[in-house]
């Protein structure tokens, strides 16, 4: 039982139900290590210490794995607004589809999905997938009709002021998108 522990704790008080095989864990023995309390199953193929902590963020990201957090939700991770979303937003491939109440869910074009992917580590060991600051952006604007007109003014205007903003990168995504008029338009108002 004490190798057991030590796997555990190695691996942070997680442990993936695919990765047994690396441990020489029988997946008999990690139904039992639940059923005597020393790991709760947390979701479908992931255990953790009962003791930790699971970021519900990260928790949510590894069950919709298909799934990137975007628009208000990556704004509060960035910081962007103050707001905790009630629903959290996330985008797939046109080709899936997704039903959950807890999910306000965007749906883009293969070809764009993985534009200004990036991972953001939330707290220690707990990364989420992400779109960068400058697709947020481009996101928020294509969807200016669906979101909160405080929210979407308070980013713009956050984004405009924030030091590590590429207004390149912006201008590139805005063309992808065909958005770059609108963009300007937001920009020469605040410029």
């Amino acid at each position: 039982m004490d190798d057991y522990k030590k796997i555990i704790d190695k691996n942070n008080g997680i442990i993936y139900a695919n990765k047994l095989d690396e441990y020489n864990i029988d997946r008999h023995v990690l139904y039992s290590l639940v059923q005597e309390g020393i790991l709760n199953r947390i979701a479908h193929g992931i255990y953790a210490s009962p003791d930790k902590d699971i970021n519900e963020f990260w928790l949510i990201g590894k069950k919709y794995k298909n799934g990137i957090y975007s628009h208000n939700t990556a704004l509060y991770f960035y910081g962007m607004t103050d707001r905790t979303p009630l629903q959290l937003d996330m985008t797939f491939p046109s080709n899936n589809r997704v039903n959950n109440d807890l999910l306000n869910v965007h749906y883009i074009k293969k070809e764009f999905y993985d534009l200004g992917l990036t991972e953001l580590e939330l707290e220690k060991n707990f990364t989420v997938k992400t779109y960068n600051l400058e697709r947020t952006i481009c996101d928020i604007i294509r969807d200016r009709n669906k979101i909160d007109l405080q929210i979407f003014n308070t980013a713009i205007n956050e984004y405009m002021k924030r030091k590590d903003k590429n207004l390149i990168l912006l201008s590139e995504y805005a063309k992808k998108f065909k958005i770059d008029k609108i963009l300007a338009q937001y920009m020469e108002v605040l410029g």
